[in-house]
């Protein structure tokens, strides 16, 4: 078996254990290898403002998620359909991305 077989065998693999975990779990956990990775080899001596940023950036994230939700309760986008449900995500989108840039330009 060639390494190109093998790459896809483990492609493979990795797609059908993602398939009920679900993507946004995969990159969460891309992200805190990278993390680690950056911690352990490349510069250790950032590794504290590195977790900060990202800390506050996913709290800013959730935050403005929680923002979206006390706002129009009524209005989810999984409840929605049409015009109603990309206006709904736009909305969903824009407060969580005025919250994660609020918090990116705090010291």
């Amino acid at each position: 078996m060639g390494f190109k077989d093998r790459l896809i065998a483990v492609y493979v693999r990795v797609a059908a254990s993602l398939e009920g975990f679900g993507v946004m779990a995969a990159w969460a956990l891309l992200s805190l290898l990278l993390l680690l990775v950056i911690a352990v080899f490349l510069n250790p001596a950032k590794f504290g403002s590195y977790l900060w940023i990202v800390s506050k950036l996913s709290l800013a994230a959730v935050l403005g998620y929680g923002f979206d939700r006390a706002a129009a309760p009524d209005s989810r986008p999984s409840k929605l359909e049409g015009i109603e449900k990309a206006m709904a995500q736009t909305r969903r989108v824009t407060l969580m991305a005025a919250a994660i840039v609020a918090a990116g330009l705090m010291p």
